[in-house]
């Protein structure tokens, strides 16, 4: 880390402007290799980070999530599994920002601990004594790691998730105010109004944070995360499929063209 400044000290001493040029050049190299270890190294304590999540999260099954649903008796054991119980390790996913909040969701503040990562949101419940087995080498691959690094106890939280995890591009943040919260005997509150693809409301979150700060802090990283995730959509899946629609209306063009020749 030291490399750099006291190149900067030789360069600052260094009359000849040749030697002057080939130093800077060092140094830019120098800097850029730092910029990537330093990279490197995050990207590994998120890595990291997203194993210990997904060794400690639980996914409710479909009857969990609606006992009074009717499943006939030949589906109830494929379906007694979530198959996307290996959903949050990504090479890609990065985690934004994690941590307890409240939700009204029933009327009366229940803590959750939420976690914001660059394509969703997903909202748990921390509950004690719950044993998930290790199904797959990914699983086993985290507990090792969570041992090497947190000792040989291991912690005696799961977190279940609460009803399903949240698209960013899915839901629209209104900011509680003041005069709204005082009105209505809420205190740093923020709500997200859910939709489906169909622009479908289907379930209101109402937030509760411990203090104003805490508040302002994850709408900020929620609305940035949001724009941001939105924008990658816009440049990747819609593009494509924008693609896609005039390319087949080319081709259906060009069919009835064909057709109208033939004639």
């Amino acid at each position: 880390m030291r490399v750099p400044l006291i190149l900067k000290d030789i360069e600052m001493r260094t009359e000849d402007a040749t030697e002057r040029e080939l130093i800077s050049q060092i140094i830019e190299s120098e800097e850029a290799s730092l910029r990537e270890l330093d990279d490197k190294m995050k990207w590994l304590k998120n890595f990291e980070r997203l194993l210990e999540i997904q060794r400690n999260i639980v996914w409710p099954s479909v009857l969990d999530l609606d006992p009074k649903v009717f499943i006939p008796e030949c589906l109830k054991a494929p379906l007694s599994k979530q198959p996307c119980e290996r959903l949050i390790v990504s090479p890609r996913r990065q985690i934004i920002i994690e941590g307890p909040l409240n939700i009204l969701d029933s009327g009366k503040p229940v803590e959750m601990y939420v976690v914001l990562f660059d394509d969703m949101l997903i909202i748990t419940r921390r509950k004690k004594g719950l044993h998930k087995k290790q199904s797959s080498l990914t699983e086993k691959w985290a507990s090792t790691c969570s041992r090497a690094s947190s000792g040989p106890h291991e912690s005696p939280f799961k977190y279940v998730v609460y009803k399903q995890p949240l698209s960013l591009d899915r839901f629209y943040i209104h900011d509680v105010t003041a005069a709204e919260g005082a009105a209505h005997n809420l205190k740093y509150v923020f709500v997200l109004v859910c939709l489906n693809r169909f622009q479908q409301i289907v379930t209101i979150h109402t937030f509760q944070a411990p203090n104003e700060s805490t508040k302002i802090n994850w709408l900020s990283k929620l609305k940035d995360t949001a724009d941001r995730w939105k924008r990658t959509l816009q440049n990747t899946v819609f593009r494509s499929q924008q693609r896609l629609s005039s390319a087949s209306v080319s081709t259906t063009s060009s069919c009835r063209d064909t057709a109208v020749n033939s004639r």
